[in-house]
Order: structure tokens, then C-alpha cells, then sequence
């Protein structure tokens, strides 16, 4: 027995719908919709592992500056953005730290890292 399932693919402006036929074995058979090479293989991956850059701030130690935002230098997991928020929230950020600098090595063994998107004067 087949299925469809419908992806919007973000890889360009274009947004496309693409639709996925999928077998009792969770293989997929079938792409239709993609205007691109890319689109099909966006809509596969989104399919068998949604994958997101985890965009957040944290607290940080400097009354004049309270929150730092902070991203994933790689994405992970869709399933695991509410456990990495959980460690966030415990995070403080502390004075003198640039864009690109590591608050988080290896994220929930993600092999990502949370790194400062601007910068945290003293």
C-alpha cells in the first residue's frame, strides 16, 4: 500500500508543494511537484530527517545586555529543538564573548555547537 505525503520544500522562493509516494516500508517510491533537482532531495531528507538550526537567546551575566542570541552552528534533529531549548534556559552567558564563540560544545551529542551571534562586551 502506498501513501502521499506533502512536503513545502524552502530550498528556493519557489516553495514548492511536493508530494512523496511512500511504501509500507517507509521507502519512498515516488517525488512529483519539485521544480528542481534540489527540491527533490530537500523533500526526501525533510521527509525521513527534518533537520533545524535552533535560533535562541540566553541569559547572560551583564545588566547592561540581559539576552545574547545564539544559534546552532549545524542543524539537528527536528525531535530534539525542545530538549536543547531546556538547556539553554540553564545557560549565562558571561562577558566578552564575539560572534562565533562556543557557549555549547556538541549540543545533546549533536555534533552541534550553540555559538554567540553577536557580541557580549564586559
Amino acid at each position: 500500500m502506498t501513501r502521499k505525503e506533502h512536503v513545502t520544500c524552502v530550498g528556493c522562493p519557489l516553495g514548492c508543494e511536493v508530494t512523496l509516494a511512500v511504501d509500507d516500508t517507509e521507502e519512498v517510491t515516488e517525488v512529483a511537484g519539485n521544480a528542481c533537482k534540489e527540491g527533490k532531495k530537500y523533500a526526501i531528507e525533510e521527509y525521513k530527517n527534518p533537520v533545524r538550526v535552533l535560533t535562541a537567546t540566553v541569559l547572560t551575566q551583564n545588566s547592561s545586555q540581559p539576552l545574547l542570541s545564539v544559534r546552532t552552528d549545524k542543524a539537528i534533529p527536528k525531535t530534539r529543538l525542545t530538549e536543547g531549548m531546556c538547556v539553554l534556559a540553564k545557560v549565562r552567558a558571561k562577558p566578552r564573548l564575539k560572534v562565533g564563540d562556543i557557549l555549547v560544545a556538541n549540543l545533546l551529542d549533536t555534533g552541534s555547537n550553540v555559538v554567540a551571534t553577536s557580541d557580549l562586551p564586559s
